[in-house]
């Protein structure tokens, strides 16, 4: 029997407090110069940790970067502002039908590569001062929609990983990954029915694609599978996630333009739906093909 030992020397992190940059912790200042301070330095010694310790931080838009980790302590409540100019309008290289809903976020990120928000830390989306007049809603119904962030929009990103958060009361979609590849959402908690579209999870045009130990309450449609774009949302696995929706708990569309393959949803909890448990709707036109839904 030979047995050898190997002694490997991984590289060690950078962390970086976001305290150090000059973020408040008193839940009124707003600190998003310091936390993107911290991201872009972070970003910048090749990529790590920016650790958000416990408190309540208001932000506006956050931009993340490659090979940062957005790591949310428990007890840390990340809060999007109540100001609208808080968030810069942010116009996406890949252009969608999407454009048409948003061109605002609380955390955004385009053309990255290994992101992750983890820990078991809240982002509250603050999402109820963001309501629309109905007349507005009538007037303009584009108008309506921009003038609610998103709370996470990431758009052509490879190896993102979000785990263990809890996300609260979005002003509009609680989270949109679009063109992505390799998306990893483990352990969240969301809670959102303070507006209108409070979509729990959506997945547009992604691909290889895990979902899995998830509690969902939303105010829209819960887990939303979407093809805005000519290519398919492909290589999905959603398992073990217990969810609630004031429409649909499981949902393939609306939006469908270029459709959906290899789709497996299984091992989940499905309750209190005003419409659908499983929604399988496919109204722009695409293609659908290999869905396997069992034990729900």
């Amino acid at each position: 029997l030979l047995m050898v030992t190997c002694n490997m020397v991984m590289p060690q992190h950078n962390l970086l407090n976001i305290i150090d940059y000059g973020a408040k912790k008193d839940g009124s200042n707003l600190s998003t110069v310091a936390i993107q301070k911290a991201i872009d330095d972070c970003s910048g010694k090749g990529g790590g940790i920016v650790y958000i310790p416990p408190g309540r931080y208001v932000t506006g838009t956050l931009f993340l970067k490659s090979f940062v980790t957005l790591y949310l302590e428990s007890g840390s409540i990340l809060e999007g502002s109540r100001d609208l100019g808080d968030y810069p309008v942010v116009i996406s290289r890949v252009r969608s039908y999407t454009d048409s809903y948003t061109n605002k976020s609380l955390i955004y990120g385009e053309d990255l590569e290994y992101v992750s928000i983890t820990a078991r830390g809240t982002i509250d989306g603050n999402g109820a001062p963001f309501k629309v007049p109905d007349e507005l809603r009538k007037k303009d119904l584009s108008a309506s929609y921009k003038a609610r962030p998103y709370m996470i929009r990431l758009i052509n990103c490879r190896n993102v990983l979000v785990k263990d958060i809890t996300l609260l009361d979005s002003p509009m979609w609680v989270q949109h990954y679009m063109a992505c590849t390799g998306v990893n959402i483990y352990g969240i908690t969301v809670r959102s029915r303070v507006n209108n579209n409070n979509d729990g999870i959506d997945i547009d045009g992604c691909s290889n694609v895990m979902i899995s130990d998830c509690n969902i309450s939303s105010g829209d449609d819960a887990i939303v599978l979407k093809s805005t774009l000519d290519s398919f949302c492909r290589n999905v696995t959603i398992s073990n996630c217990v969810v609630s929706s004031d429409c649909n708990a499981f949902k393939l569309g609306t939006e469908s333009n270029g459709g959906f393959q290899n789709i497996v949803l299984t091992g989940c909890t499905f309750y209190n739906t005003r419409l659908a448990g499983i929604a399988l709707e496919m109204v722009d036109g695409g293609s659908l093909s290999n869905v396997t839904v069992s034990d729900v």
